[in-house]
């Protein structure tokens, strides 16, 4: 039986008794990805994880997240995708789309312009791997969800931009453990908010258009997020409870990465996360809050 370390309700009997399966057929990246940063007033905390059905049927991850610093080095981009799983090459969309967004935001070009840049880079690409076996298009086809956030502290808050395609999603979480969607609406809802679409489609699309806004939130940590995190904690008491108890301060980027992975009854699809909370203003006292909160000596 396998063990696993961060359980929230019951596991699921895939969670303890699938295998692991073999390495996939098309190499692809790693099984788990993680990453940890900080900057003057924030810490980040990002990790990807591929989901049990992935594993077992030995298929890549296709979700994805790059980071970058903001064209003045005083916010953070974070872009998160998640590959549509019907293609059998979107895990290479999604890695493709969130690193060429996070280097195009970095560059400091406004959210919209910068999806219909990549996604006519995509629409090639694309287009050049399905020419390799026009047999088989969905097994060299690819397509990404995107979510992209440019972001700075605000006071005690946080300002920033985003601006999104499909069902990834941004979350805040507050001093009273709150979860509150900055993004609008996810796949289920009805949209009424005035900011999510659901005909705005994956890239590469017929134009690149992704759904965009600016935000001011108050105090709290900011989430980026695939729906395989997403849904369980919009539909979820337990899940939202659990993930605000581990989250309320930055983990050590190992446990992050575990608790991204987290076990729960039907819900196998790969995860990700970009974590961010509120830091200290220099870089001396960012690695004492990274130390306290890893429990390790200051």
């Amino acid at each position: 039986m396998t063990h696993v370390a961060f359980v929230i309700g019951d596991p699921g009997r895939a969670a303890l008794e699938l295998p692991d399966g073999p390495p996939p057929a098309r190499i692809g990246p790693a099984d788990v990805e993680c990453s940890a940063a900080s900057m003057p007033g924030l810490l980040v905390r990002a990790a990807t994880c591929r989901g049990l059905m992935h594993r077992a049927n030995g298929t890549p991850r296709q979700d994805a997240f790059a980071l970058g610093q903001a064209d003045d080095n005083a916010g953070l981009i974070a872009v998160v995708c998640d590959g549509v799983g019907q293609f059998g090459r979107s895990d290479e969309a999604a890695l493709f789309t969130s690193r060429r967004l996070a280097a195009l935001g970095a560059e400091g070009l406004p959210w919209p312009d910068a999806f219909v840049r990549v996604n006519q880079e995509l629409d090639k690409i694309a287009g050049e791997a399905r020419a390799t076996d026009t047999a088989d298009a969905d097994a060299n086809g690819m397509a990404t969800t995107a979510v992209a956030i440019s972001v700075r502290r605000k006071e005690d808050g946080w300002a920033g931009e985003a601006a999104w395609v499909g069902d990834s999603t941004v979350w805040r979480l507050d001093a009273d453990s709150r979860w509150t969607l900055i993004t609008g609406s996810i796949e289920g809802d009805d949209g009424d908010d005035g900011y999510h679409s659901t005909g705005v489609r994956p890239l590469p699309s017929s134009n690149g258009k992704c759904m965009s806004l600016e935000f001011t939130v108050g105090p709290g940590a900011l989430f980026v997020m695939t729906d395989g995190v997403a849904n369980p904690l919009k539909w979820s008491s337990d899940v939202q409870d659990a993930l605000a108890g581990w989250w309320m301060l930055a983990p050590d980027p190992f446990t992050f990465a575990a608790q991204v992975g987290f076990a729960r009854k039907s819900h196998m699809d790969d995860r990700t996360v970009v974590g961010i909370w509120p830091g200290p203003g220099d870089a001396d006292e960012g690695r004492e809050s990274e130390a306290r909160a890893a429990n390790l000596p200051g």
